[in-house]
């Protein structure tokens, strides 16, 4: 979510692992099979499932769950266990950080608002929502094209209260920021009346059959929530802590976490820790960080973007849909950034994907929308890319030039 580790962590948490793989569990179905693409398919070889133990332990990571979609068909299995050496084993039904993989949603969410005529590309967010920390001639023109392709001049995150202020001018480079997104979740916020928590369940989570996930804490997810560890194998709770403490608030206060608006959120910072100032990096709900899911959720999400007919599926217009993947701003000669996560140039071929790193937990999907074909990886140990890397080139059978960046 959360500060700088590599990209964000927030704070330290609590302070070997004894991984049992689970047995396969195939989910394909007759029903949505089609003839192999062909190219050379993404389904996970038996070498890699057998040699996924071994690389978690040798890696300090306790768990991973990973899903993979092919032509219409989709497999998922967790491997490991919830907490190093205690928790219960891993499976697709077991709830994630899902940390920046909450951004394309949130991206997905603020473009389906301009189809609906509610938001506009190129329109300064400041004529919607005015910050009184951010009132300056570089904040006055950051748009939502801005926002979603990273190139608002912002930080990642503000660790003391100060101006909220771009480095450089909105659209001119790339500056990955979670504060310009928590931006946009207060302007979705303004130009529906709708809690944000609320709005995605409404736009994103409930059409798209994510019955598991939310950008704030469930109590059903104690049983199924994975904990994060850190570099040396050490659990480390985050998340899971701070919504069982914001859910006791919410009771407190008679407002169910679902009807927070940024309001509530702030308010609450100083209740969960009095050492934590009164920054978007703490808040909850958050568009950039907050979202809990499941492999299983995730990748109902990826079957729309990459399915036959995606922007009928995604319930976007053919010009939404097609900016999403457009490159807006370029990281270098292989990578840009569209409208909500980056792309990656493979021949002829433009993969999507996106990295998450939360506390201990870290993340990340590939995506081929030309060829029906999707891999997402959760780990939930601070040394989770050492593994989810060799995992993702295994299965798409390709290095991908994303793994540099991040």
């Amino acid at each position: 979510m959360l500060g700088d580790l590599s990209r964000r962590r927030f704070i330290e948490g609590t302070a070997g692992a004894t991984l049992s793989a689970l047995g396969a569990r195939s989910l394909w179905s007759e029903a949505t099979h089609r003839a192999p693409p062909a190219v050379p398919g993404w389904l996970p070889i038996g070498d890699l499932q057998s040699n996924i133990p071994r690389l978690l332990e040798l890696a300090l990571v306790p768990g991973l769950a990973v899903g993979v979609i092919d032509n219409g068909m989709t497999w998922m299995r967790g491997f490991g266990r919830t907490r190093a050496g205690e928790g219960h084993p891993i499976d697709e039904n077991t709830v994630f950080e899902a940390a920046s993989l909450g951004k394309p949603l949130c991206a997905y969410a603020a473009l389906r608002l301009v189809d609906a005529g509610k938001l506009q590309l190129d329109r300064p967010l400041y004529q919607y929502v005015r910050l009184v920390d951010g009132d300056n001639d570089r904040m006055r023109r950051v748009t939502l094209r801005h926002v979603l392709s990273h190139s608002t001049g912002l930080p990642n995150w503000r660790k003391e209260v100060g101006p909220l202020e771009p480095a450089a001018d909105p659209g001119t480079s790339f500056s990955y920021s979670g504060e310009a997104f928590f931006y946009l979740q207060r302007v979705m916020e303004s130009v529906t009346g709708t809690p944000f928590a609320h709005l995605m369940g409404d736009l994103v989570l409930s059409p798209l059959g994510m019955t598991n996930s939310s950008f704030v804490w469930r109590p059903e997810y104690v049983e199924r929530m994975a904990t994060g560890h850190d570099a040396d194998g050490r659990p480390m709770e985050v998340m899971s802590a701070i919504g069982r403490r914001i859910q006791i608030i919410a009771e407190e206060w008679h407002r169910p976490l679902l009807d927070w608006r940024y309001q509530e959120a702030a308010k609450a910072v100083t209740l969960v820790n009095p050492a934590w100032p009164e920054l978007p990096l703490y808040m909850v709900p958050n568009a950039a960080t907050s979202l809990l899911t499941t492999v299983d959720d995730y990748l109902r999400f990826l079957s729309r973007v990459v399915g036959h007919d995606a922007p009928a599926r995604l319930a976007l217009s053919g010009e939404m849909s097609q900016a999403m993947m457009t490159p807006q701003i370029e990281l270098n000669r292989e990578l840009s950034w569209g409208l909500g996560w980056g792309l990656e140039r493979d021949g002829d071929q433009t993969l999507l994907w996106q990295w998450g790193a939360n506390n201990a937990f870290r993340n990340f999907f590939i995506a081929d929308p030309a060829n029906g074909r999707a891999v997402v990886v959760f780990t939930n140990g601070e040394n989770g890319p050492r593994v989810y890397e060799r995992v993702i080139t295994a299965i798409t059978r390709s290095d991908h030039a994303a793994f540099l960046w991040v």
